[in-house]
């Protein structure tokens, strides 16, 4: 009886019953995924930008507090973000991994928010100063300096916490959750449509939160009330984020189906020499463990174009507090940069479509070729199989394979494009930061004088032109690696692969930042820039050396030659 009642149960097609979940989403899930990644993005684009402001109010004199507290977060993540990829990775629950990243970066907000208006709320910085006429408003804190280092310390803490936790979600869902729901080449939420919507979610959420910020402290006049809003925003998000995931975990069988957790190797025995052995021998084995991620990075077959684009991060040319603190001191106001950032960030959202469009009309050429490199897998070990490796021993690969090409072709233009479009923005950099330095035009003739003006117009124009151009090869660039780190790693090793990732991307913030404290005047930034078209250039030579070694190949000489 129990047997017929299985049987009525799984069904009568046995092959059917037993086979693997189908990948792939409804409407209404995708709507949910977008959801929950929206509110995560957007509370976190918007404390990465508050943390800054309130940071500037903090410490009004001096940007030593602003660049420290970076630094020190940089730091921390070098150090723990391949611990949380290791974390996400293990962890054998989808649900629950993605709810405590949740969970710990809104509560870490929410205290943070409370710990800064502790330090705003210090009588001196709240009556503009030492002017004892001033009288302090209500909910004013006695001044106090030792206090309020002690208090922005556990600012910054809580702000390493809400970076890690912002990391966890972010690898969770687009190294774990995105691959696993997404549907077959040609399914209306297949990788390719995923990732380039939740990226387009991402760069509004970095444009319009931001924004929304400095109106609401703009408008009231009060960075205390920039400060609720943000603790606030976070905490009523917290539900949303929650039940939408939820949602989302509960309509799909692939994402409830136990995940692959790699074997931990053995632990070595530790002699027992004291408490100091016991020590001595936890941290050993956090560096060991430390060192075996960079190990898998490094041996993976894709690490070139994550440390291609890892380089990236040290440009200076980029819409950083640097970069726009410069642009301020050599005289464009706040109204033209905040235009010029608007029209960059559209150009960064557009190339999420168009990267959509070009790989659905790659050449027939691909095809060929992807037809000429199918092979098929021989490993018996599935945990260590790709994504693309998968999808090579079904009947339908070619699809696959063509999408895989297509990535790396498009890599190529957007890496080649950014270099391309770098050029001119250098040169406009260098000219306007000559005519900046020139003495004051004042005893000139004012036809000279005009002409000069019209040049420093054009050179803007340039500047800010090939910025903005610059912006959408390098975002085409970041979708194609992604998704091609996403196939290519292994399923038990995608996690850990983007903590480390994150770690080397945090190596190049902190050269970056380096960099622009040891030449900090006005005058030395366009050696900086000079610096940024540099490393812009080896991680395109990188990239360029990888898909060469991938397709022995970079450019159709012959065809070329026979003018198709």
């Amino acid at each position: 009886m129990e047997s017929n009642d299985e049987t009525m149960l799984l069904g009568d097609n046995r092959d059917d019953a037993f086979s693997p979940p189908t990948p792939g989403l409804t409407r209404a899930q995708a709507f949910n995924l977008y959801l929950s990644h929206a509110l995560s993005t957007w509370n976190a684009r918007g404390y990465e930008f508050a943390a800054i402001l309130f940071t500037a109010a903090a410490y009004p004199d001096t940007l030593v507090a602003a660049a420290l507290r970076m630094i020190i977060i940089y730091i921390a993540m070098i150090v723990f973000s391949s611990s949380v990829g290791q974390w996400v990775e293990r962890s054998p629950d989808r649900l629950r991994t993605l709810l405590s990243t949740i969970i710990c970066n809104r509560t870490s907000v929410i205290v943070g928010s409370f710990v800064w208006l502790l330090i705003l709320s210090q009588e001196n910085l709240l009556t503009g100063g030492d002017n004892p006429a001033a009288t302090p408003p209500r909910f004013a804190l006695p001044r106090n300096d030792a206090l309020k280092g002690i208090i922005f310390a556990v600012a910054v803490a809580f702000g390493i916490i809400e970076r890690l936790s912002a990391s966890g979600n972010l690898i969770s869902m687009e190294r774990d959750w995105v691959v696993t729901v997404a549907g077959p080449v040609g399914h209306p939420y297949d990788l390719m449509n995923l990732n380039a919507v939740m990226r387009r979610i991402d760069l509004v959420c970095k444009l319009i939160s931001p924004i929304l910020i400095s109106i609401v402290i703009s408008t009231t006049g009060s960075v205390r009330i920039g400060v609720l809003y943000t603790g606030l925003g976070s905490l009523v998000s917290i539900p949303i984020e929650l039940l939408s995931a939820k949602r989302v975990w509960n309509g799909s069988a692939v994402l409830q189906a136990p995940r692959p957790v790699p074997v931990s190797e053995p632990q070595r025995p530790v002699a027992a020499s004291g408490q100091r052995g016991i020590g001595i021998g936890s941290w050993w084995s956090v560096l060991r463990k430390y060192f075996q991620g960079l190990e898998m990075y490094f041996s993976s077959s894709v690490w070139m174009p994550s440390f291609a684009l890892a380089m990236l991060h040290f440009n200076m040319l980029t819409w950083r507090a640097t970069f726009i603190t410069y642009l301020i001191n050599i005289g464009y106001s706040l109204n033209i940069i905040t235009v010029a950032r608007a029209i960059g960030s559209v150009f960064e959202i557009s190339s999420t479509q168009q990267l959509t469009t070009k790989i659905a009309v790659t050449p027939r050429g691909i095809v060929y070729l992807g037809r000429t490199s199918r092979h098929r897998v021989t490993s018996g070990d599935e945990s260590n199989i790709s994504l693309i490796q998968e999808e090579a021993q079904r009947e339908d690969s070619v699809d696959d394979v063509q999408t895989l090409i297509g990535l790396q072709r498009l890599g190529l233009w957007g890496m080649s494009s950014q270099v391309l479009n770098t050029i001119p923005v250098v040169l406009a950099l260098w000219a306007v930061s000559s005519q900046h330095n020139q003495p004051s035009t004042e005893d000139i003739p004012a036809l000279l004088r005009r002409l000069t003006d019209e040049l420093s117009i054009g050179w803007s124009l340039v500047l800010f032109s090939f910025l903005a151009f610059s912006r959408l090869g390098v975002w085409v660039f970041d979708l194609t690696t992604q998704q091609l780190t996403q196939t290519l790693v292994p399923k038990t090793q995608r996690s850990s692969f983007a903590g480390v990732e994150n770690s080397v991307i945090n190596v190049f913030e902190v050269l970056g930042a380096g960099a622009a404290i040891a030449f900090p005047r006005v005058e030395q930034y366009r050696w900086l820039a000079l610096a940024s078209l540099v490393s812009i250039t080896l991680s395109w030579c990188l990239y360029a050396w990888w898909v060469r070694a991938q397709r022995g190949h970079l450019v159709h000489w012959e065809k070329l030659g026979a003018g198709h």
